[in-house]
């Protein structure tokens, strides 16, 4: 549980409320005289992939540019590197490739692969240092038989930008064990693997190590045509889209949400197939005294054919809520009744943004777009903003525009000169959903309430140890709570069931226990079952000393040292750059402590 604030589309249930920036949705007014209102084709989710002949017609040689993206970072990378190297390399054809639609198996993959004479991935690290889940099947593939396979990239070039953050054990892991094998694959490396960390700024890594790439692609690229560039700093890609509004009546693309089914007739519920889930429960955790909130949530999956784990992550969509939305469509000048379309194809035929599909299935009212796609609250990234400043008219709110990526700018309000077209679509900030999922068993801030939510699962690799007679340390002050209080259900589950359970130890921390000690008769019912062998509880607001989890720890440092003696599993989970930190160099004094005793 926490205390957060709404989301502006995307909330996930577990330690903290994260969100990841979406698109920034920006309008011009039409001229009514341009409307059209002929049916429209609905675009398919697949990209297509051409036979190279025929990709190749006109351009001397190809570089295909992957991504692995989770929040659309990567993706927006990729986009940007193709935009600028177009404009580099005449003579070359840059196609963008999302590594879920590249191949549909294995063997696809290894003759595919096997033709790329030039590739540059952009990688992003996800969870406990795991794949996208667009990139998974392409990481299986790659890190599995790769020695029976022997040295059959040999024809490959290739480099690697990895998306991360250094706060976290697993630092852009994905992306080097992708170069490692690629290398060890027969591939050759171009530059070394870019580490991008978004807990600095990212996109300055990027920056720089695009730096490092030109120099080596002009060597194998640059035709003596080709016009000489300076690099620039990364701004986003733009991506244009031929917008068509509708005035008569049309089937609208809404966006709804459902399960697909596989071929056996199994239901399939993922991030791109949530369910509907009906809200049981819904109550607040803190007490009246608190001036936080956080809340409780219950869903009822009966029917849904969800299947979920202990320590599995379950996320959920949301939307904006009214009066944000209302704001945003007064701003853009136009009604939240307005239909529209976004198309890759111009009026001609001819291609715009690169095939790319729209960033949100059309047609659809402006009022779905805003609630359910765009970004409204988020301060937006500093690419996005030297985008607004190239289409702001009024220089003064161009020199503005980097103020208002702080929390208190408000974009629209004081950039209505950056004459963006609609189809134009900043592509580092469009509307990925993040999909960093938190825990199983509890629920972050609903906002308004509702009937019903959509959700998904991802698996975890977060569970308790197979053997239920191991120990376990669970230290996870706040929302850290969340995988514990659903460990503490599955050992209470094996304990009716006449299972021996081995000791488990949990440190709690909260700010004062008259306003946020959330789950404390529950917490204090598992001790006196013996479901929990000990709670230990740090309240940060409460007293003259403020005191943390790992003060309660060096308080008990004999007791820890002898469980992690005992082979004890330890868990930590919450804030990464502050409290697991602390933890971590707590940890690394009671065992030189203890070793030395």
């Amino acid at each position: 549980m926490a205390s957060a604030t709404i989301p502006p589309y995307l909330f996930l249930l577990g330690l903290a409320l994260i969100f990841a920036s979406a698109a920034l949705f920006l309008w011009r007014r039409a001229d009514s005289s341009k409307r059209e209102s002929e049916p429209v084709k609905v675009v398919k989710p697949v990209v297509e992939i051409e036979e190279e002949g025929d990709e190749l017609d006109g351009f001397s040689n190809k570089v295909t540019v992957f991504f692995g993206t989770q929040t659309g970072t990567a993706e927006g990378f990729a986009k940007a590197l193709a935009e600028e190297a177009k404009s580099r390399y005449e003579k070359v054809l840059f196609k963008i490739v999302d590594l879920d639609n590249y191949a549909a198996d294995d063997e696809t993959y290894q003759l595919k692969l096997k033709k790329e004479n030039f590739a540059i991935f952009m990688l992003a690290t996800y969870g406990d240092g795991e794949p996208t889940d667009n990139a998974a099947r392409f990481y299986k593939f790659l890190t599995e038989g790769g020695e029976e396979r022997g040295s059959w990239l040999s024809e490959m070039t290739y480099g690697i930008f990895g998306l991360g953050n250094r706060q976290y054990e697993h630092f852009n892991k994905v992306a080097m064990v992708v170069d490692e094998e690629l290398e060890k694959q027969g591939a050759k490396r171009l530059v070394p693997c870019g580490a991008g960390d978004d807990d600095q700024c990212i996109e300055d890594d990027f920056t720089a190590w695009r730096e490092q790439l030109w120099p080596e692609l002009d060597t194998l690229l640059r035709n003596e045509d080709d016009v000489v560039l300076a690099s620039t700093p990364y701004t986003a890609a733009v991506s244009e889209y031929r917008v068509v509004f509708h005035e008569n009546p049309v089937k609208l693309l809404e966006g709804s949400f459902s399960a697909t089914m596989e071929n056996g007739g199994s239901v399939v519920v993922d991030m791109n197939h949530p369910c509907r889930a009906i809200v049981a429960v819904q109550r607040e955790l803190h007490t009246p005294l608190s001036d936080r909130s956080c809340t409780h949530l219950e869903f009822d999956v009966a029917g849904t054919g969800l299947s979920y784990e202990t320590g599995d992550h379950v996320g959920v969509y949301a939307e904006n809520c009214h009066d944000v939305v209302e704001e945003a469509a007064q701003l853009l000048g136009h009604s939240l009744d307005t239909v529209f379309s976004l198309h890759i194809e111009s009026e001609d035929g001819s291609s715009l943004a690169g095939n790319l599909l729209p960033p949100f299935p059309t047609p659809c009212t402006l009022r779905t777009a805003l609630a359910r796609y765009a970004d409204l609250q988020t301060p937006p990234r500093k690419a996005v903003l030297g985008v607004l400043a190239a289409y702001a008219s009024d220089p003064a709110q161009a020199e503005r525009l980097k103020h208002l990526a702080s929390p208190q700018g408000k974009v629209f309000s004081h950039t209505n000169s950056c004459n963006l077209l609609f189809g134009l679509w900043p592509e580092s900030d469009r509307p990925h959903f993040q999909r960093s999922l938190f825990d199983m068993d509890e629920a972050e801030e609903a906002g308004d309430e509702c009937s019903w939510a959509p959700i998904f699962v991802r698996q975890s690799n977060f569970k308790l140890p197979a053997n239920s007679t191991t120990p376990i340390v669970m230290i996870g002050p706040g929302t850290g709570l969340a995988p514990f209080r659903g460990f503490l259900q599955e050992r209470a589950a094996l304990q009716a069931s006449g299972e021996t359970l081995g000791p488990a130890v949990l440190f709690f921390g909260c700010r004062n226990r008259k306003q946020d000690f959330i789950y404390e008769e529950e917490l204090k019912e598992y001790v006196k079952k013996e479901t929990l062998s000990s709670l230990y509880v740090a309240f940060s607001r409460e007293g003259s000393t403020k005191e943390y989890v790992q003060n309660k720890m060096m308080e008990k440092a004999v007791d820890m040292w002898k469980l992690i003696s005992d082979g004890a599993y330890l868990y930590v989970c919450g804030d990464a750059k502050g409290m697991a930190r602390d933890v971590h160099r707590t940890l690394h004094t009671i065992v030189k402590q203890e070793v030395r005793s």
